[in-house]
């Protein structure tokens, strides 16, 4: 299956959550590969990045600057998704990297 992404792209989407509403709520086929947040840092540091992420641990963990207050549509960039291993509601913490999960989003297809 082909990918609409370019994986080589220099904008890059960091996100703490997913929603079909990205896509303009068209069909979608997509592929959640994860990633080291080693990794990620690289890409952060390399790469045109645009982040929502509002909890300020994550930011700081991945030194990032201040989110986008906008809402995410996806317009063929590069998605990387950051979340808490173990999800926790209305809890301010400062998560270690062991507490992070990174994945990839593959966007393979949109009807």
């Amino acid at each position: 299956m082909e990918k609409i992404n370019n994986p080589n792209t220099n904008k890059i989407v960091i996100l703490n959550g997913f929603s079909p509403s990205m896509f303009g709520h068209r069909n979608v086929v997509i592929e959640f590969k994860r990633i080291a947040l080693e990794e990620v840092k690289k890409m952060i540091q390399s790469g045109q990045v645009v982040h929502y992420i509002r909890h300020p641990g994550t930011v700081k963990l991945l030194s990032l600057s201040n989110p986008n207050s906008g809402v995410y549509t996806y317009n063929g960039e590069r998605i990387i998704m950051v979340v808490l291993n173990t999800p926790s509601r209305g809890q301010e913490a400062e998560p270690s990297a062991e507490d992070l999960v990174c994945y990839e989003v593959i966007v393979h297809k949109i009807e």
